[in-house]
C-alpha cells in the first residue's frame, strides 16, 4: 500500500514501481513516466485537438475504442491524460485496487493500439478531487484524453484573420518562420514568465507560436508562463496622438484558460494593428513589470523591422529582459533591442543563438544577420 501512496502524492514525475520480475505483469507499464496532477475537475480544451477514450467509474473497459480507430492513420500523439477522480479521498478505503485498476486500464489502452507504448508522449495522471461521494464521482469524465497533432499541416505565411489564429494555436497549421517556438525549446529553464508581446499586424504569427508552445506545454492548467501581456501600439490612434507612455493599447490576459487567452488575443486584434513603423515596446514592458506579480522571467517578443517609440523609458525598467527576435529575415538586429537587453542585463536571442548581454556579444550584434 505504500507504493499506492507514493504514486497518488508524490509531486514529481514517477513511474510504475516493480516489486520484482514475478510482478512483471501485475507492474507491466512500469517504464512509463507519469506526472501527476489535481484538479478539482478535468477540463477539455477546445483548441486542442483530442480524442476522448471513455470508461465508467472504477472500470477499465474503453468504450469508444472507434473513435481512435478513425483518427489514428492520419494524427501524431504528443500526449495523453490519463484521468482518474480521486474519491474517497483515502486510498486505503478504495474497493478497487488502485495498482489493477491503473493497471487494467493501460492493458486496454495498448491492446487498441501498441504503438502508442513505443513513441514519444507526454504522459499525465490527473486526479479529479471535487467528488464528495460516489454518485456524484461516477458523473465525472474517467478514461484516456490523447492530444494530438495532425500528419498533415497547412503552411500559412501571414495571419490576418480569427480563423488562421485559431488554426494555428490548434496545431493544424504552422509557419515556415518558427522562431519563437525553437527559442522557448532551447530554454526550458525559463519559469514563471511574464511574456511581453508585440500583437501588430505582422507579429500574429508570431504570437501564436508562442500560445501553441504554451499550450502543449500545460499540464491541466499549469504552464511556466505566468502572464501575457500583449500591445497594440495605441488602439487605432494617430501617430500624433500618441504620447510616450501613455499610448495604450496595452493588455493582459489570463493564462490558464487557453480559449479565453484565445478570446483576448482577437480582442486586441480587432482594437488595433499597429501601423506605425514605431512600437510602444516599453510602455508594455512596464505595465507587465510593474502591476504584475509572481514572475522570475520578462521575455519581450518583438518585431525587429519597429523601433521602438518609447526608448527613452528604458531607465526605469529594473528586471533583466531576454529579448526574442522575429523577422530578422538577413538584417542586423534593430539597436533598440541591443540597447534594451543591454543595459538591463538580459539577452538576445534570434532563431539560431542566444546572446547574453555582454559587451562582446553586444558587438557581435551590430553585424549579426539570421
Amino acid at each position: 500500500m505504500k507504493y499506492s501512496i507514493f504514486l497518488f502524492f508524490c509531486i514529481a514525475c514517477f513511474a510504475i514501481p516493480s516489486f520484482g520480475e514475478d510482478d512483471d505483469d501485475r507492474f507491466l507499464y512500469r517504464n512509463l513516466a507519469f506526472r501527476k496532477v489535481e484538479v478539482s475537475k478535468y477540463a477539455f480544451q477546445k483548441l486542442t485537438p483530442q480524442i476522448k477514450l471513455e470508461m465508467a467509474y472504477a472500470d477499465d473497459e474503453i468504450k469508444n475504442p472507434e473513435k481512435w480507430f478513425e483518427k489514428r492513420d492520419r494524427v501524431v500523439p504528443y500526449e495523453v491524460d490519463l484521468v482518474f477522480t480521486l474519491y474517497p479521498k483515502n486510498i486505503e478505503d478504495w474497493r478497487t485496487n488502485y495498482f489493477d485498476l491503473l493497471n487494467g486500464r493501460m492493458k486496454a489502452l495498448f491492446a487498441i493500439d501498441s504503438s502508442l507504448e513505443k513513441v514519444p508522449i507526454k504522459w499525465n495522471m490527473v486526479l479529479q478531487t471535487d467528488p464528495h461521494d460516489e454518485e456524484t464521482a461516477k458523473e465525472y469524465f474517467h478514461g484516456f484524453v490523447i492530444k494530438y497533432r495532425p500528419k498533415k499541416v497547412k503552411y500559412v505565411t501571414d495571419v490576418r484573420t480569427p480563423q488562421e489564429l485559431k488554426a494555428l494555436i490548434s496545431g493544424i497549421a504552422t509557419t515556415r518562420d518558427s522562431t519563437v517556438l525553437k527559442v522557448m525549446e532551447r530554454h526550458p529553464e525559463w519559469d514563471d514568465m511574464l511574456v511581453v508581446m508585440d500583437w501588430t499586424g505582422s507579429m500574429y504569427k508570431y504570437g501564436a507560436q508562442l500560445v501553441l508552445w504554451h499550450k502543449l506545454n500545460m499540464v491541466a492548467n499549469h504552464s511556466s508562463v505566468k502572464h501575457f501581456v500583449f500591445f497594440n501600439d495605441g488602439n487605432k490612434k494617430r501617430s500624433w496622438q500618441k504620447t510616450v507612455g501613455k499610448t495604450g493599447g496595452v493588455y493582459r490576459a489570463r493564462t490558464d484558460e487557453i480559449e479565453e487567452l484565445v478570446e483576448t488575443m482577437m480582442y486586441v486584434m480587432k482594437k488595433g494593428n499597429g501601423g506605425d513603423a514605431e512600437e510602444n515596446d516599453l510602455e508594455a514592458l512596464l505595465t507587465g513589470t510593474q502591476f504584475l506579480e509572481d514572475y522570475k522571467e520578462v521575455i519581450l517578443i518583438a518585431d525587429n523591422k519597429s523601433a521602438v517609440r518609447d526608448i527613452e523609458l528604458l531607465s526605469k525598467v529594473k528586471q533583466p529582459v531576454r529579448v526574442i527576435i522575429c523577422d530578422q529575415k538577413g538584417q542586423k538586429i534593430h539597436p533598440d533591442y541591443v540597447k534594451i537587453a543591454k543595459e538591463t542585463g538580459g539577452s538576445i536571442h534570434t532563431y539560431r543563438k542566444d546572446y547574453q548581454a555582454k559587451k562582446k556579444a553586444v558587438k557581435e550584434l551590430s553585424t549579426e544577420k539570421e
